[in-house]
């Protein structure tokens, strides 16, 4: 009977082994270095001095593309007035390839060539910047400008363990990791969420970056908000991807011996009672 408990016992644990997975490496946001204020359900991330989690706010660059709309609330020819008899022609453009259509590209000297205006500058500038720059420059033709100003190249490549990999395209002035990620659908349950790398080409070099996004340190991280052109590429688990391998044939093994257990326990049980 000592020897039956024993196999038994074996056979249990195997079985507990088999059936249980680690969620460790699929959670985010792990609490590595939150601070809990008499809030047991709230965690607070507490950072150094001088650091700050405020989006940056993207400055202009050569080959930038902007989606610019100028009018006046007062004056109906100055939506005209303000565009080129190309940009009128694709008005009836919907979507991205509209507004791919009536943006302007920044040349290299950082000057974007608009209708009746001219040449304004705008490299280095925040796209609010911009926007009441070219208000002013405008003003001086009619009253009552309005302008709208978008960025239409801030797209993301997301590659890798994702749901839905592909190239994405965002109009806000800043996008994070996790904006980029969830566009994409998410990681796969092989993703490997210790280290998301961040591809970046800039003008002499290029420059690969890791992200942790499992610990809640990565909203501090320096590369948390992503820049236009920007790909992201989502490894794969090794030993996710080596369970799934064996998962099949172990999870036929650890029912089998599920049920030889529980028989053998019934047979144990009725002995002991006679």
């Amino acid at each position: 009977m000592k020897k039956l408990n024993n196999v038994l016992w074996g056979v249990g644990i195997i079985v507990l082994l088999a059936s249980c997975t680690s969620q460790k490496n699929l959670i985010y946001f792990q609490n590595d270095e939150l601070k809990t204020e008499n809030q047991p359900d709230t965690m607070i991330y507490k950072y150094a001095e001088g650091y700050t989690n405020a989006s940056p706010e993207y400055k202009i660059q050569p080959q930038d593309m902007l989606y610019i709309q100028i009018y006046s609330s007062l004056d109906d020819k100055a939506l005209t007035l303000f565009q080129s008899s190309t940009q009128n022609n694709y008005n009836s453009t919907y979507g991205d390839q509209g507004m791919y259509l009536n943006s302007y590209e920044v040349d290299q000297k950082g000057y974007i060539d608009l209708p009746t205006i001219g040449k304004v500058l705008v490299e280095g500038m925040t796209l609010e910047e911009a926007q009441q720059t070219i208000k002013q420059k405008a003003e001086e033709y009619t009253e009552g400008i309005v302008v709208m100003c978008r960025m239409v190249t801030f797209r993301i490549k997301v590659a890798g363990e994702v749901n839905k990999p592909g190239v994405y395209t965002f109009y806000q002035p800043a996008v994070n990791i996790f904006d980029a990620l969830l566009a994409a659908g998410d990681l796969t349950y092989y993703g490997n969420r210790q280290k998301i790398r961040i591809v970046r080409k800039t003008t002499d070099e290029d420059i690969v970056y890791t992200l942790d996004i499992r610990k809640a340190s990565v909203l501090q991280n320096k590369n948390y908000y992503l820049r236009p052109g920007d790909i992201v590429y989502v490894e794969p688990n090794k030993n996710t991807k080596t369970l799934t391998t064996i998962n099949p044939p172990l999870t036929t093994v650890t029912s089998s011996l599920s049920l030889i257990t529980s028989i053998i326990a019934i047979i144990v049980s009725i002995n002991n009672m006679k």
